[in-house]
Parts: structure tokens; C-alpha cells; sequence
């Protein structure tokens, strides 16, 4: 550091002010879509292996408490001997492992191999192919 840089005054542009843009710019934004909000429409607890799998899908009715199912599911993963992995209560998603099996537990709001409206949907089978 120079001997220059040490004198300035904070507001000469040498060094950055206190409540700088920068600070300002890199403040995380919260996910405006919560997948675990009430809705008029049925959801899907889905259970996949880690290559994407459907394993086990049950229905949750519309206007059901999505948090209240999504902790009282891991809840019952752990009751089976499964151990809790990594989670997010913003994605409705949570990993658990038992041995060498691991899965993948989460709450979608479309019935899982249905498309979404905007025909994107990450974990289907390839459209060439059929894997």
C-alpha cells in the first residue's frame, strides 16, 4: 500500500465509500417462487434415485400444508433409518442415504413424466432416445 493511499480522505476515490454499490450489488435475492406454498391445485411428492428415476410418487391434495408434509416426510425418512443429506425448504428437495443407497425426496406441482407448460422439465426421459 502507498504512503499516498494512507492520507487520502475516504471520499477522494482512492479507497471505495463505506456503503459502496458493490455491497449493495451482491445482497442475495430470495426466490420469489416458493414451491412449498398452499395451492388450488394438486402437488406430488416424488421420490427419485440419483440418476433421476421415479421411484414412488403419491399425491398431495390442493390446498394442503406442503411445509407441514415436507418435514413430516423427512421425518418418516429418518424413522426408516434413512440419514437426512443436504435440504432446501426453497427447492422442496431433500437427499438421504441409507448404505449405499441414495434418494432424493422432493414436492413438485406437476405429476411426474407430465411435462410442463413450457415443455422444460429437467428430469425427463431424452426425446431421441427414450433413456
Amino acid at each position: 500500500m502507498n504512503y499516498i493511499q494512507l492520507g487520502a480522505s475516504r471520499t477522494t476515490g482512492w479507497t471505495l465509500p463505506a456503503g459502496s454499490r458493490y455491497r449493495r450489488g451482491v445482497t442475495p435475492r430470495r426466490a420469489l417462487f416458493d414451491p412449498l406454498q398452499a395451492t388450488d391445485k394438486s402437488s406430488w411428492l416424488v421420490v427419485r434415485n440419483m440418476t433421476g428415476a421415479v421411484l414412488d410418487t403419491q399425491e398431495i391434495a390442493a390446498r394442503a400444508d406442503l411445509k407441514r408434509v415436507f418435514v413430516a416426510t423427512m421425518l418418516r425418512w429418518l424413522d426408516a433409518g434413512w440419514q437426512l443429506g443436504e435440504f432446501s425448504s426453497t427447492a422442496g428437495t431433500f437427499f438421504c442415504t441409507r448404505g449405499t443407497e441414495r434418494r432424493m425426496v422432493g414436492i413438485q406441482p406437476n405429476e411426474p413424466g407430465h411435462s410442463r407448460d413450457s415443455r422444460t422439465s429437467g428430469l425427463q426421459s431424452c426425446p431421441t432416445c427414450g433413456e
